[in-house]
């Protein structure tokens, strides 16, 4: 075990998984390894960076959720980077056994925390098993064995979930959806998990220049093309309504703060629908 490992491990006994603090920066404002925001509910907030040319070195900020079951396993959510202090805050919370990879986008993580919790089972969303096959997914999530659109999540995860597939996006040049993202509502907590279907950077001065600048291009150019040309309407809003009709009253997005007030009307204003 290392010299850190070792550290860690003292930091743990003495004061629990709360104890352990992390280099503080906007993408980790509270410079918690975990932040508990409901019951049962936790945030893992670190810096992200696109694998998109020229901005690698752009932090636009990343959040893994974990959600403890009703027979006390963890579901985690969008992984990040797995260090030591991530790892023993979790092995102080419960036993790793679903791991989601969400979207197209939020992969990178994977294989590590398939290789790290090898007893765990590890969901996809729909079509990167087959185009990644490599990365030892077990199932794909948002469908059922056929291949066709499904809310049913799996039994294994104690019935506290609700899930959708947003199969109705399409991407220039690409013949399936772009970020074929799935959408996550955990009942008890009302906290609904979202991954890059809803984004909320902030704008202060504190914020890098560079991220301040991705926000601006996301927020004024990427968002209402996405809302006008790249969603698959009337099915796009069908989708939405199923979401809309569940019952949150806060947003974890991956990237940005979360939303606490008025949860619903800002999903659908930024969605294109007022």
């Amino acid at each position: 075990m290392s010299v850190f490992r070792i550290l860690l491990s003292t930091a743990l006994l003495a004061c629990g998984s709360e104890g352990l603090t992390l280099p503080i920066g906007w993408s980790n404002p509270s410079g918690k390894v975990l932040t508990n925001v409901r019951n049962n509910v936790w945030l893992a907030e670190r810096p992200f960076y696109p694998r998109i040319p020229g901005l690698t070195k752009t932090d636009v900020g990343g959040k893994m959720a974990v959600v403890k079951l009703p027979d006390g396993s963890l579901w985690v959510h969008s992984p990040v980077e797995l260090d030591d202090a991530l790892e023993m805050a979790l092995s102080d919370l419960g036993p790793v056994r679903h791991i989601v990879t969400p979207n197209t986008e939020h992969q990178k993580f994977a294989p590590q925390w398939i290789s790290r919790y090898p007893d765990a089972i590890s969901y996809v969303c729909p079509g990167l098993k087959e185009r990644k096959p490599e990365v030892g997914w077990d199932e794909s999530i948002g469908i059922d064995s056929t291949g066709q659109w499904s809310d049913v999540p799996p039994a294994s995860w104690g019935g506290v979930f609700d899930l959708c597939w947003i199969d109705a996006e399409c991407g220039p040049f690409m013949n399936r959806p772009f970020f074929s993202e799935v959408v996550f509502n955990h009942r008890p907590s009302k906290v609904l998990f979202v991954t890059d279907l809803f984004w909320n950077y902030p704008s202060s001065s504190s914020v890098p220049i560079s991220t301040r600048l991705w926000k601006l291009g996301m927020d004024v150019i990427y968002a209402p093309f996405y809302n006008k040309f790249m969603q698959i309407k009337p099915k796009f809003e069908s989708r939405l309504d199923v979401i809309l009709s569940w019952d949150f009253d806060i947003i974890a997005p991956c990237h940005g703060d979360t939303i606490s007030e008025n949860a619903k009307a800002v999903l659908s204003r930024h969605l294109g629908y007022k």
